[in-house]
């Protein structure tokens, strides 16, 4: 009884550490991508849904970068002020193509709206830096 509670307890700490392990690997992965500017396309969609900094955005440019992305995709806008949004309005909108893990909104770092910025670039990318570093150190 003695040996089958130590191994429990075993692995319970090997899955907790493997769980601290991981999220440190995938915050590495994802400053690096994120930090290169090279890596931010910037597209044009259509408004789907929107929700507080969550967007549904149609965009048949999207399939050229990720070809498995159907035209529609979820966006998360990381910005610190309320960014409105209607839906059915075009908008100019970069971001980094590329899915980290299942269920990852893709993030967008600028916002415009004809000529008018509503997020910029320089903003929106500092602000989903420090994210990564606050939800996966």
């Amino acid at each position: 009884m003695k040996k089958f509670i130590i191994l429990i307890i075993f692995i319970l700490f090997l899955s907790l550490f493997g769980c601290a392990v991981s999220d440190q690997i995938l915050a590495k992965k994802m400053i690096g991508k994120y930090s290169n500017n090279e890596n931010y396309v910037t597209l044009i969609g259509e408004v789907v849904t929107f929700n507080g900094n969550s967007v549904v955005i149609k965009c048949k440019e999207l399939i050229d970068y990720i070809s498995y992305q159907g035209e529609c995709c979820d966006y998360l806008i990381f910005s610190d002020e309320f960014i409105e949004l209607k839906v059915g309005e075009q908008i100019e909108f970069s971001t980094v193509p590329f899915h980290f893990y299942n269920g990852h909104r893709l993030p967008i770092v600028e916002v415009k709206k004809g000529k008018k910025t509503l997020l910029s670039f320089e903003d929106g990318k500092e602000n989903l830096i420090n994210w990564v570093n606050a939800n996966f150190k």
